[in-house]
């Protein structure tokens, strides 16, 4: 039976009915009105799924970077401090005012198609609060490199609290400058031949010194180019993406996630942390599962999420998604983070280890993996083979419960060495019987 055809016959809405005409007119004017899709946007809203799980993970405590939070009432306190850190990047550059507006002015259309929805703000508001952030933020990386600098601002601040609720903010992906106004403004001062900041470091410098102060980072898989990095979050990212490329799974083999670190180690795998510094390194060989060192604090939540929602928003890879995937088989209770504190893999500085294991059961809500394509693929493979061989687990036993100590595999072969003499000593009597019988 032929499958009925929509007509052809052309539908035309009746000009003469003034509401259509209405409706054509505001629907062509909204159509005309649409901003362009830029290719360069890279700093987004987290998506309400997964800002859901934990919205306070995402929102800054002390002071707002960029147009998205910039009015917020529980930031406004720190306005005046940033203002004051402008003064004193003006002063200490030598800059004039005047030229960095003209400098910030020429780049805005850019900066502005760096966000991924439209920003709500007049050409001066917008160009403002890229100056002021943006010099507050290079005058924060500068104190880390040449303390003097902003000694005299950062006196108000109290280290202990302050100092890392900026350094927490600034690891937001909704509280992020495009990179290229830190770097050009940091260029810009840098070319004033008046100013002593001439010998000053990179923006890429100043930026691994600051987050190096704070956490291990680990080496870009390749020299890093300031033109690749879009933001603080994006650096942060690139620092940790694996040396080695990922390894495709074994075919015609169904995927299994691998087991908690207590039943590897029941099933015979041995632990031990890794030597390199990058995160996502995590191998296995000869038994041995190596595992790169990690210290869980108060700042991973934000570090893990908003490095997750930069992935999940913008990037065709999802490196740090898989290696919370990983973790989170790898820990199921507090027992699992015991295993990794025991051989020396992590550092726990919450107040336990219940908490250590449920921030990353949390995180790996809302992560959705491809099996085919997940980096830990022929990892968990391996992983999983290795526990189906029952002498590595028979053998796990025997060490575990006789020989985890001197004393009790002591007590052990000498229940071994008496039980073997208890056998001799039977065989003797027994050939010393049958020899009397036979005599």
């Amino acid at each position: 039976m032929e499958i009925p055809r929509e007509s052809t016959t052309d539908v035309s809405i009746g000009m003469e009915d003034p509401h259509a005409s209405l409706l054509l007119t505001s629907m062509k004017s909204r159509l005309e009105n649409l901003s362009p899709v830029s290719s360069e946007r890279c700093i987004y809203r987290v998506p309400k799924r997964i800002r859901d799980v934990n919205h306070n993970a995402y929102t800054p405590r002390l002071v707002s970077i960029g147009p998205f939070h910039h009015g917020k009432p529980g930031l406004k306190a720190m306005e005046e401090h940033k203002w004051r850190h402008l003064q004193n990047f003006l002063r200490q550059t030598r800059v004039k005012l005047d030229d960095l507006v003209k400098f910030i002015k020429d780049r805005e259309e850019r900066a502005r198609n760096c966000y991924a929805e439209t920003i709500a703000l007049t050409s001066d508001e917008f160009v403002q609060i890229l100056i002021v952030d943006a010099t507050f933020t290079i005058d924060i990386l500068l104190g880390k490199v040449i303390p003097q600098l902003t000694c005299a601002i950062e006196c108000v601040y109290d280290r202990s609290s302050l100092m890392f609720d900026i350094y927490r903010d600034m690891l937001l992906i909704e509280n992020q400058l495009p990179y290229f106004i830190l770097g050009d403004i940091l260029d810009f001062a840098k070319s004033i031949a008046a100013s002593g900041s001439s010998q000053w470091p990179s923006i890429l410098e100043l930026t691994r010194v600051y987050f190096n102060s704070y956490m291990q980072l680990g080496r870009a898989s390749h020299p890093m180019r300031r033109s690749e990095v879009n933001h603080f979050v994006d650096f942060l990212r690139l620092c940790h993406q694996p040396i080695k490329p990922r390894q495709t799974p074994r075919e015609n083999r169904k995927f299994e996630m691998t087991r908690s670190s207590t039943e590897l180690r029941e099933a015979g795998v041995k632990f031990k942390v890794a030597s390199t510094t990058h995160l996502l390194d995590i191998q296995f060989n000869d038994g041995v599962l190596e595992i790169p060192y990690i210290r869980v604090s108060e700042i991973t939540e934000a570090f893990f999420r908003n490095l997750i929602a930069f992935e999940q928003c913008h990037c065709h890879t999802s490196y740090i998604s898989d290696y919370i995937v990983i973790m989170d088989s790898l820990i199921n209770t507090p027992h699992d983070v015991e295993v990794l504190v025991k051989y020396g893999i992590m550092k726990v500085m919450l107040a336990n280890n219940v908490e250590a294991s449920t921030l990353f059961n949390n995180l790996a809500k809302e992560i959705l993996y491809d099996s085919h394509v997940f980096y830990y693929s022929l990892l968990c493979e391996d992983l999983n083979t290795f526990c189906k061989v029952r002498w590595h687990r028979w053998k796990a036993t025997l060490k575990h419960n006789y020989f985890n100590t001197p004393w009790t595999a002591i007590s052990v072969i000498a229940g071994v060495i008496l039980l073997v003499l208890t056998f001799i000593q039977a065989v003797c009597s027994i050939i010393q019987v049958s020899g009397s019988k036979l005599a």
